[in-house]
């Protein structure tokens, strides 16, 4: 590898052998980085100017890169068995709400160049629907929430002063690459829920919902600038007493037609 390392640099003339190095150091540090956060940028465009060395250099210890250039994150993740990470329940139980949250607003369209935005009350109360269980104390949430910030998998916000408690929360894409597909099931298992159905009706449930918010929002907007009812006759682009006025002018004129007609 080290041959490979030599290779790469000399044929780039704007990064040196410590810049490769740290890099590699932050991926396995971090996890995943980002284009678009300041302490990552430089490093996140090192490793996607030199993907394939920095794949078969994770590849040799067991580690597989995820570069998504849409989305502007690139990361690692373990092979294998390996690729399951040891956590307590109520950890487990969070991550896959997350996974949950950002699957909702992805379908509601409230994603936004691939990060959905949440905040700790609604993923807390998500947490109970979903789970039933006791949510974790404030001090426990924030262990958790620094846990998932150290992978990349979410970022937190500064509270709101009216509502220190309520954290806005950033979901990244990455939640999609650290929990699997088969989130339903694995909340199924952890919830040993007897009816298979009701995760399943519950999460149904939220999407209807925030399609139903998101219609609503849509409807106001239009209702803001249609005119009333009052305004404009049906049918019409006149105002209504404008044509009541025509069609008695109209009247007038055929009245005065017929007394013409039987005085000749």
């Amino acid at each position: 590898m080290l041959g490979d390392l030599q290779k790469v640099v000399s044929r780039n003339e704007q990064h040196q052998a410590d810049d490769f190095i740290r890099a590699a150091n932050l991926l396995l540090t971090s996890q995943f980085l980002y284009a678009d956060r300041p302490s990552h940028r430089e490093h996140y465009f090192l490793v996607a100017g030199n993907v394939e060395y920095f794949r078969n250099l994770f590849a040799a210890i067991g580690w597989s890169l995820v570069y998504q250039p849409d989305e502007a994150y690139l990361g690692i993740l373990p092979q294998g068995e390996e690729r399951v990470l040891r956590l307590r329940l109520d950890e487990s139980l969070l991550l896959l709400c997350l996974r949950q949250q950002y699957e909702a607003k992805l379908e509601a369209f409230e994603v936004e160049d691939g990060k959905a935005y949440s905040s700790t009350d609604e993923l807390l109360r998500l947490y109970v629907n979903l789970t039933g269980k006791e949510i974790p104390n404030e001090t426990r949430l924030k262990e958790i929430l620094s846990l998932f910030t150290r992978h990349g998998v979410v970022e937190r916000s500064k509270a709101d002063e009216t509502d220190p408690k309520n954290v806005p929360l950033r979901i990244n894409p990455t939640i999609r690459q650290v929990v699997v597909e088969d989130y339903i099931g694995q909340l199924e298992a952890l919830c040993d829920i007897e009816n298979r159905d009701e995760v399943q009706d519950l999460i149904e449930e939220e999407v209807e919902q925030n399609r139903r918010a998101e219609d609503q929002s849509a409807a106001e907007a239009v209702s803001e600038v249609q005119p009333g009812a009052e305004e404009l006759a049906p049918d019409s682009d006149l105002p209504a007493d404008s044509e009541q006025a025509v069609n008695n002018d109209e009247n007038e004129i055929e009245a005065t037609r017929e007394r013409s007609d039987e005085t000749a």
